[in-house]
């Protein structure tokens, strides 16, 4: 795969991942309003563990979209231009 495919695959990953970890965390919070929200799919344990669960992956996807987030400027840094960051 090339790198904009890889960035591309992290970046959605990423997302989804966000929106599971919020919604699981909501599930925890406010179980009773997720739980008619997902038609009783998500009550409060099972968020729970859903949100336990998606904690090392979406570190790990977070780190990897860090990552290849910053590679362009170190690229642009070395050819003398600026990156645009104070």
């Amino acid at each position: 795969m090339k790198y904009r495919q890889i960035a591309k695959a992290v970046h959605w990953a990423l997302l989804v991942l966000t929106v599971l970890v919020v919604t699981s965390g909501l599930g925890i919070t406010e179980y009773q309003t997720v739980t008619a929200l997902t038609f009783g799919l998500l009550g409060k344990a099972a968020a729970f563990k859903l949100h336990v669960w998606l904690w090392i992956p979406f570190v790990i996807v977070f780190v990897a979209h860090v990552v290849l987030t910053a590679r362009p400027f170190k690229q642009r840094d070395r050819k003398g231009e600026s990156s645009g960051m104070l």
